[in-house]
């Protein structure tokens, strides 16, 4: 999903968690950390498939400029095959910024956006690329992905 607010994403997951969690597991938005090491694997890489950034490997605009607009819209999920960590999470380069449950620093209503977006260039790509946004904000390029852990 794409353009949510932070809070809806949270709610959606609680919701998943109370039909689908059960007992065993709790569903919910991974933190900065979780996401990252899932992205970029035990090694750090840069991107998922190595250090070295490819554009046909994700959705990115590596032609783009600062404030140039583009056509570039988002993807089918799984479309880009190379897009892949070493743990098979999906499109974490240029598909959508992913909303965390990470708040910014001092700025708690503030929550932490990991990974590149289909209207991001190539430095955005990055796995370790971090920005915030106010958790009420409906941004473009941005979506979530559930994240499980295990209840204890």
């Amino acid at each position: 999903m794409f353009a949510i607010s932070w809070g809806d994403a949270t709610e959606y997951c609680a919701w998943v968690t109370a039909r689908c969690g059960g007992d065993l597991w709790e569903l919910g938005l991974p933190t900065e950390d979780e996401w990252e090491k899932a992205a970029r694997g035990p090694d750090g890489r840069a991107f998922p498939w190595s250090d070295d950034f490819d554009a046909s490997f994700c959705r990115g605009t590596p032609q783009a400029r600062a404030g140039e607009q583009t056509d570039v819209v988002p993807e089918p999920v799984g479309l880009f095959l190379i897009d892949r960590s070493v743990y098979g999470v999906r499109d974490v380069s240029g598909s959508m910024r992913e909303l965390t449950s990470t708040a910014s620093g001092a700025r708690e209503t503030f929550r932490i956006q990991k990974g590149g977006a289909w209207a991001g260039t190539t430095g955005f790509c990055h796995c370790a690329y971090r920005s915030a946004n106010e958790s009420t904000s409906l941004i473009a390029d941005s979506g979530f992905r559930v994240f499980a852990r295990r209840q204890r």
